[in-house]
């Protein structure tokens, strides 16, 4: 359990992080911060996930897909919630495998909802295991 304890604490400064490269005044630099934290955030995101899962629940799984599929009835998270998290996980691969301004200016948009639905999950998660 410390492991996990360990890897809240990292999501959670993550999580901070991004919110400020998010709310920072916007323009191109500034934009690609973001995106950049985006993807900190989202590996330390499903890898928190994975390790809940595994540590708490005893659940295995391998991919941030099928993680957040196996977390959605455990935390009772919505449909929306767990689309909102697929979402996440296709955005992410586009962002490290291709840039464009179109999908930076596109991925940027979404962070609001990202980030509520990464915040709401990690939320959840810390209130099983106290």
């Amino acid at each position: 359990m410390a492991y996990l304890e360990e890897k809240i604490e990292q999501l959670e400064q993550a999580l901070i992080a991004w919110k400020k490269a998010q709310d920072a005044p916007q323009n191109d630099l500034n934009r690609d911060a973001a995106i950049q934290r985006y993807e900190f955030s989202f590996e330390l995101f499903w890898k928190t996930v994975k390790i809940y899962l595994k540590e708490i629940e005893g659940i295995e799984c391998a991919s941030p897909k099928s993680c957040f599929r196996e977390v959605r009835n455990i935390l009772d998270l919505s449909e929306k919630e767990i689309e909102v998290c697929l979402g996440m996980a296709e955005d992410r691969n586009l962002s490290v495998h291709t840039y464009s301004e179109k999908m930076a200016i596109k991925l940027y948009e979404k962070f609001p909802k990202y980030l509520k639905t990464a915040e709401k999950i990690l939320g959840e998660i810390k209130s099983k295991i106290k």
